[in-house]
């Protein structure tokens, strides 16, 4: 017995010692599958065999699966081929464990061209129509985004179908998402039941030309005028556009007929023009938002008002309509800029060179009162200007102090105690005049909310044992004569302004 469990014994020493021996040469070694390029994109219908490298000290076979077997397939061997345009993985797993991901994007046939099967329609209002597009040979992404620019004259839909709202013209077009545009001009037609020429009731001068109108109703009809007709040349002639001439003093009949045969007639009364014609005034300036009323006034041959010809029409014009307009010699003015309104009438035009500007009206500072202690002179306090409106042409803004012996002020509306005691009133001023004022105090004691300032406080004229004696806060407007007895031997007259506030002056826009 003891030899076998002696045998055993040693059996079993023997595996214990191999494996030992065995272990540390396998220790923290592993198997690696490696996969190049990690990333592959390919086209529809392009082949690629992966390659790789297993890092281990056998051999072993590698499989290979697809996530997503409709955008790229892999067979046993790891050849992709590229189905649609997507993206999937192909996952790779070698018997011993050790596994690696291929990432593989399929791309189509990129859109380079795009066209819709027509670039006119006419539609009748209330119907609706569709248009298709037509892209490359191949093209793979044809997702396409439908817009109209006027909704309220066509719609159109994800699909291109297109419905007719209201009389008028619009564009629709596709887009791509690469920007690929394709579009199509959209009228829709409205017949009219009647129209009017306009201005009506006309009265004008001999030697005045005026560009006719037309209205129609209803009022989205798309009816265009193919005729102009003139009963009496002599007196009245008519262009292809509508322009009509006074010629002759009298009563000519206009007429005009649309494309549809729909027609209208008016009497334009022509009387003899006056001798002169101007307007009041010749000049303004006006702040974005006001109005002006412009007198437009005809003259006889000596200068004097002419009734007779006060009732002719009176054409007004604004050059920049974005800086003002003008209706019935009424002008709004719009925004900062210049422009020139004109009125013509009888042959003769009359003008007003109109500025409008945009002044400040209110300033605000952030802070408006302060009182300080000795030991807090030395801390700059820094002033923030806002304007309203916040848009001005001049956003500069000067700064002052009243009393430089207690704070200066720089061009940046920053602060700084100098050490006098006593008050120092800081202006901020802009352009327009508009201010606002901030009040600093250097005080030997600070005041109790909501009361008057403590016995012994340095606005009062007591000056504290350890202190330097203070300086008299000066008024807010003072003379020349009194700057020079406050302050003499440290400043002249003219480094101060006219009420006596030192300044500093800051251009550029400032923080709302």
């Amino acid at each position: 017995m003891r030899t076998v469990y002696g045998k055993l014994i040693a059996l079993i020493f023997t595996l214990t010692i191999g494996l030992l021996l065995f272990l540390p040469m396998r220790y923290g070694q592993e198997d690696h599958l490696y996969a190049y390029p990690h990333t592959i994109r390919m086209r529809k219908g392009d082949t690629y065999t992966i390659k790789y490298v297993l890092d281990s000290d056998h051999a072993q076979a590698v499989s290979y699966a697809a996530v997503d077997d409709t955008v790229a397939r892999v067979s046993r061997t790891g050849k992709i081929t590229a189905i649609r345009p997507g993206a999937t993985d192909i996952h790779l797993d070698a018997e011993g464990g050790a596994k690696t991901t291929v990432h593989v994007t399929v791309v189509g046939t990129p859109t380079t061209s795009l066209r819709l099967n027509t670039d006119r329609v006419t539609i009748e209002k209330g119907e609706v129509t569709g248009l298709s597009a037509t892209f490359n040979e191949g093209a793979d992404d044809t997702l396409l985004e439908w817009r109209s620019e006027d909704e309220n004259v066509a719609t159109v839909d994800p699909t291109g179908r297109v419905t007719a709202h209201r009389g008028g013209r619009t564009k629709v077009y596709a887009i791509t998402p690469n920007g690929i545009r394709a579009d199509a001009d959209v009228l829709v037609h409205v017949s009219g039941d009647a129209m009017r020429l306009t201005p009506e009731a006309l009265t004008v001068g001999t030697g005045s030309a005026l560009k006719m109108g037309t209205i129609y109703f209803p009022d989205d009809a798309t009816e265009t005028v193919a005729r102009w007709i003139t009963s009496d040349p002599g007196l009245l002639t008519v262009d292809a556009d509508g322009t009509i001439h006074a010629v002759g003093v009298g009563k000519p009949v206009l007429s005009a007929i649309t494309h549809e045969g729909l027609a209208t007639s008016a009497v334009i009364n022509v009387e003899p023009a006056a001798a002169n014609f101007d307007l009041s005034p010749s000049a303004a300036t006006l702040e974005r938002g006001d109005v002006l009323d412009l007198e437009a006034r005809f003259l006889d041959a000596e200068g004097n008002p002419d009734a007779q010809a006060g009732g002719h029409y009176i054409e007004w014009q604004s050059s920049d309509p974005a800086v003002a307009t003008v209706e019935n010699g009424r002008v709004r003015a719009v925004k900062s800029g210049e422009t020139v309104i004109s009125a013509s009438a009888d042959g003769k035009t009359a003008e007003c060179a109109l500025k409008v500007q945009v002044l400040v009206h209110e300033v605000t500072l952030n802070e408006t009162e302060m009182y300080l202690l000795k030991e807090d002179a030395d801390k700059p306090i820094q002033l923030t200007a806002t304007l309203r409106p916040a848009d001005p042409d001049d956003p500069t803004v000067t700064w002052l102090t009243s009393n430089d012996l207690v704070a200066n002020v720089d061009a940046n509306g920053l602060v700084t105690m100098t050490g006098g005691y006593g008050t120092a009133v800081i202006t901020a001023r802009a352009a327009s005049g508009a201010e606002a004022r901030f009040t600093v105090s250097l005080v030997t004691q600070l005041p109790e909310p909501d009361a008057e300032p403590a016995e012994g406080d340095a606005s009062d004229g007591d000056t504290p044992a350890d202190a330097p004696a203070p300086t008299e806060a000066p008024e807010e407007s003072f003379s020349f004569s009194d700057i020079g007895k406050s302050v003499e031997g440290e400043h002249s007259a003219d480094e101060l302004d006219y009420d006596g506030e030192k300044s500093a002056t800051m251009g550029g826009t400032l923080e709302e």
